[in-house]
């Protein structure tokens, strides 16, 4: 089978991952305020905003808006950055903190249901190669 008609075969499935458990939940963790929460708890629970926009692929005046939403909910907090005041840095505050990672635990949780029942072998090469995508991806941006 060629790469093309592979291609094919991934097109369909991908249209139907939507309908899969685990990639629901995981697809959570990236929209809106809650993809901006998880992007800071995976860096330290602080980033810039023009990083957030460049590294999410999102506009700089919907990260403004996700992060105006975020602030007004007591989950982050914006303060000009100590070594370059033209700079905001964005925290997340203990609730957010607390919000994120009960919401990934809950993901991770549901994620290695599913990765259990592909067994060790088959749930290894998933990931890999979900690795491996990810790796391309920051090639091909």
């Amino acid at each position: 089978m060629g790469y093309y008609d592979l291609a094919v075969r991934l097109v369909n499935i991908r249209a139907r991952i939507p309908q899969i458990k685990m990639e629901k939940t995981i697809s959570e963790l990236g929209r809106g305020e809650i993809l901006a929460l998880n992007y800071l708890s995976a860096n330290e629970n602080e980033a810039y905003p023009k990083d957030m926009s460049k590294a999410l692929m999102l506009t700089t005046a919907r990260i403004a808006a996700i992060l105006k939403s975020l602030e007004k909910q007591g989950l982050i907090t914006r303060t000009p950055d100590l070594e370059d005041s033209r700079q905001v840095l964005v925290r997340l505050t203990e609730t957010g903190i607390i919000q994120i990672e009960e919401r990934r635990e809950k993901v991770i949780q549901t994620t290695a249901k599913m990765l259990e029942a592909l067994g060790k072998d088959d749930a290894e090469a998933y990931v890999r190669i979900q690795e491996k995508l990810t790796e391309l991806g920051t090639i091909w941006r």
